[in-house]
């Protein structure tokens, strides 16, 4: 199982690679994720092996060791940007190599860390946030989307018919207001003054500050090439969240009840090469079934719903909505649709 797992470390030697070189090689991390991913999910066919239980803990160490080259390459690219000596081609190509692939495969391994019930997997996850300027994301995600995901409720579901650049919108300010929500009930409930100390989000705010301030010590360029990374990597995984439950919501049942967040409320892909380099969160159904087990331990689950391609595929095609819509909405409506009792 380890080979398959590396792939994203590939990647992000295509980044530092074509940085090295300079001049329009420094675009190869961006462009090879998208080419590379895309083509060899149709080359490499189906995934349909269980999840490995007995190895999941062990194979934890690659995206904490992944976060932490990321971090390194960035760090290197920004240095580099920084110098008056690099031109603006290698500026914009480092600056989106960076980006994509802090957004694609950064954000996957930082998911990872903070489902973790160790509190240093989740360190690794919010200092790749922090990164990026997005450590609300985690308590967003954590305690927001994963209770409320497929409902109207969730900033982070997509609505059916819903276009990706609007979604945008209405997801990051529904992400960190809901965030600032949750961390002002969590200390009222404690009996504590919602803007005291320990405010995770307060904290949260002000390590990101720091860690701006101290990019610009670098200079305008390095600051420059951090704000426009944090902004490729952001909307990258707001794309992802668009895709990955668009119109699957969950219904009210005749007692009133809400359905039960079931299989076919979440995309999946069954594709090698997506599984190989997302840490396997085309098993998203069963990530939502059991949101902090380690990835390789997650297993394909019958009546999930299926993307017709790798998330690759589908995170392009949604940048087009008309040619999405037209090709996903059916799929949704069908893959919700009432079931006949067994």
């Amino acid at each position: 199982m380890l080979p398959r797992y590396l792939t994203p470390f590939a990647f992000l030697a295509l980044f530092v690679l074509g940085g090295w070189i300079g001049g329009a090689w420094s675009f190869l991390g961006a462009a090879a994720t998208p080419l590379f991913l895309v083509a060899f999910d149709s080359a490499l066919g189906p995934d349909d092996e269980v999840g490995d239980a007995k190895s999941s803990e062990r194979l934890r160490w690659l995206p904490r060791i992944y976060i932490v080259l990321q971090l390194a390459a960035n760090g290197w690219a920004a240095v580099r940007v920084a110098s008056p000596a690099t031109g603006l081609v290698d500026c914009l190509g480092l600056a989106l190599s960076a980006g994509v692939t802090t957004g694609v495969f950064g954000f996957v391994a930082a998911h990872e860390m903070i489902h973790s019930r160790e509190r240093n997997d989740r360190a690794f996850g919010l200092t790749l946030l922090g990164s990026v300027l997005y450590m609300h994301f985690r308590i967003a995600h954590v305690h927001g989307h994963h209770v409320r995901a497929g409902t109207l409720e969730d900033p982070a579901t997509a609505r059916m018919g819903e276009g990706l650049y609007r979604f945008w919108l209405r997801s990051i300010g529904g992400q960190l207001r809901e965030a600032w929500e949750f961390e002002a009930r969590r200390r009222l409930r404690r009996g504590e003054a919602v803007f005291g100390p320990g405010n995770r989000m307060i904290a949260f705010v002000g390590l990101e500050l720091l860690f701006v301030i101290a990019v610009a010590l670098l200079g305008l360029r390095a600051l420059g090439f951090v704000v426009l990374v944090a902004m490729i990597a952001v909307l990258l995984l707001e794309t992802f969240n668009y895709v990955a439950h668009y119109g699957l919501e969950r219904r009210i049942a005749a007692d009133g009840r809400l359905e039960r967040l079931g299989p076919h409320h979440s995309w999946n892909s069954a594709r090698r090469m997506n599984n190989a380099a997302l840490f396997n969160m085309g098993r998203h159904s069963d990530h939502h079934r059991r949101m902090a087990r380690p990835y390789a331990g997650l297993d394909p689950l019958p009546g999930a719903a299926e993307l017709p391609s790798g998330y690759a595929a589908a995170l392009l095609t949604a940048l087009v909505p008309p040619v999405w819509r037209r090709i996903m909405d059916p799929r949704a409506k069908a893959a919700v649709k009432p079931r006949p009792p067994s």
